[in-house]
């Protein structure tokens, strides 16, 4: 688990535009109440080529990663890691799985299920987020 993390935060820090990943959802979630943000979970299982792919071609390099970073405090979590999560995402049965939400750790918009390309995923964003 940690393996995958550091590798995927090692590919980020190559000069890449990338989302901020924490790994730590209660970590996480107090930094997104401490600064009001929405919370951007996304669960992978291990050893997951789809999920590796996702994070690589829709969370790096792409135009609207400032604001996922600007609007959104991220997670990245893998299936039965030892930290905690909320129990919604424990059924969750097809990875990745993408879930938004608030300081009360209720939805705040519908998950998105299995390959996510950056198109569904920009869609999607501005479907649930345009103000």
């Amino acid at each position: 688990m940690r393996f995958f993390i550091v590798f995927v935060l090692l590919l980020s820090s190559l000069g890449a535009n990338h989302v901020n990943w924490y790994s730590n959802y209660d970590k996480a979630h107090q930094e997104a109440i401490k600064q009001r943000k929405k919370l951007m979970v996304i669960l992978i299982q291990r050893d997951c080529k789809v999920c590796k792919e996702t994070i690589q071609k829709t969370f790096m390099n792409q135009p609207y990663i400032d604001t996922i970073n600007n609007r959104f405090i991220s997670v990245i979590l893998i299936k039965n890691q030892k930290s905690s999560y909320p129990i919604e995402m424990l059924y969750t049965l097809q990875y990745p799985s993408l879930f938004f939400l608030d300081e009360a750790e209720l939805f705040s918009c519908s998950p998105i299920f299995g390959d996510i390309t950056p198109n569904s995923f920009k869609n999607h964003l501005e479907s649930c987020f345009s103000d």
